[in-house]
């Protein structure tokens, strides 16, 4: 289906994709073809840049290439672009002047098992205040708000804990978050993002 959600900030362009289709539709209508021997996992690779090539018309594809902390730039680095996915959705964000980070997540209780690895005392409490009630709808925001500050680094070795620090945010489906970075001191970085069904979506551009 066409895009879900699409925005258009002052620096960059993004796209939602509710993934409906199979893999024929997507290999007829882009330049690119996954290498993922899982079916599924091919299928949200395509729509991911399905969703790409739909915010930015004729994307070259062929221009990819992929850093060695994993993220994909193009040669002639003229756009900055990030990709997501996940069962049932895919995501992309393109921008001409900054880098970004992009990622979805589906909001799910197996977060709960993972959180004190990815997350701070701070942030605990932040969550701790927020009710008992959203602590799933939260606790998975969060991670996806540092998955998106990791993606925009690129580089790699990161540690989600220590390094990335959630600051402050709002509890509404949509909103802001204020996050520090230990690998760029002394700045406050602004992330956005917003709930579509049961997946939270979450950006970067700076």
């Amino acid at each position: 289906m066409p895009l879900v959600y699409q925005k258009e900030g002052d620096a960059f362009q993004l796209g939602l994709w509710k993934i409906e289709e199979d893999i024929p539709f997507f290999e007829s209508a882009i330049n690119y073809r996954s290498n993922a021997a899982n079916q599924e996992r091919a299928k949200q690779q395509l729509a991911a840049r399905m969703a790409l090539q739909t915010v930015h018309e004729n994307f070259p594809f062929n221009q990819v290439e992929i850093l060695e902390g994993g993220k994909p730039v193009l040669r002639n680095n003229e756009l900055k672009f990030s990709l997501s996915h996940c069962n049932g959705f895919s995501a992309a964000i393109i921008s001409d002047k900054n880098e970004v980070g992009i990622d979805i997540e589906p909001i799910h209780e197996r977060v709960l098992k993972i959180e004190k690895k990815f997350l701070n005392d701070h942030e605990l409490n932040l969550l701790a205040s927020a009710g008992a009630q959203h602590r799933v709808v939260y606790s998975t925001l969060f991670w996806s708000l540092k998955e998106t500050m990791y993606k925009w680094w690129g580089k790699g070795s990161v540690d989600f804990s220590r390094e990335i620090q959630i600051v402050e945010f709002n509890r509404d489906d949509e909103g802001t978050a204020a996050m520090k970075f230990a690998k760029i001191s002394n700045m406050v970085f602004r992330l956005n993002y917003i709930r579509y069904e049961n997946i939270w979506m979450t950006l970067l551009c700076k």
